[in-house]
């Protein structure tokens, strides 16, 4: 039979899985977080997040309008979010906090900091522009949420959607190479107009690449210039 670890033991562990997670927090270290009536930017994402798709797209929301009174301000914090990278230290310390029951705290999951930040720049809109060159510049570490968060910012990201139309860089997968970009791009484009942040008339000098997209072999993006063009095309 097993002895049950001592109360020293127990304190020890925890001890190490702070020094662990304080560690962790701070390879992660982000820009100071703007707060508005109070309330962390973080926390108002949260209650964003937290909405339905249709309400989380309305820009008259409480979150949203806290997240635009925050303006400019949010945009390093955002990004640095976006720059988030998977960390194996991250996975392998909520493991091992979840094996005790003192600290209660887990680190942030990655993709809840990198769907946050994109529903952060939906709902700056076109406040957001001056990140459109810092988003650009991580489509390709990010091509999952990049897009969309150009494409809420709204009518000023087009040329920068534009240049993701065209952009078919491959990533290796369990399945064989995958060129995600143009038709993550187009999804996040028909997202942005069905929300009435870009017109279709805006959008109308993209038509061609899309086009050309509904006839590739890359069924991501053939697929979505397919409803694209059903829905919104002329």
């Amino acid at each position: 039979m097993k002895s049950r670890p001592g109360k020293s033991v127990l304190i020890a562990e925890s001890l190490l899985l702070m020094l662990l997670v304080g560690l962790v927090g701070w390879r992660a270290l982000s820009p100071r977080q703007p707060t508005y009536s109070g309330t962390r930017l973080s926390l108002w994402l949260d209650e964003l997040a937290a909405l339905d798709y249709a309400k989380r797209a309305d820009p008259n929301t409480p979150p949203a309008r806290a997240v635009r009174a925050i303006g400019t301000n949010a945009i390093p914090w955002l990004l640095a979010d976006l720059r988030t990278k998977r960390d194996p230290w991250a996975w392998r310390i909520n493991q091992l906090l979840m094996k005790q029951p003192l600290i209660k705290y887990r680190l942030p999951d990655v993709n809840r900091r990198l769907s946050r930040a994109t529903f952060g720049f939906q709902a700056l809109g076109e406040v957001g522009a001056p990140a459109i060159p810092s988003l650009l510049a991580l489509v390709e570490d990010n091509p999952g949420y990049i897009p969309s968060a150009l494409a809420g910012i709204g009518a000023p990201a087009l040329p920068a959607l534009s240049q993701c139309l065209t952009n078919t860089r491959s990533y290796a997968t369990s399945i064989g190479p995958f060129v995600p970009i143009p038709g993550n791009s187009i999804g996040a484009l028909y997202n942005a107009i069905q929300a009435g942040r870009i017109s279709p008339a805006q959008a109308a000098f993209l038509l061609p690449t899309i086009r050309q997209w509904a006839q590739s072999t890359n069924q991501l993006a053939a697929r979505y210039a397919t409803g694209f063009l059903r829905d919104l095309g002329p």
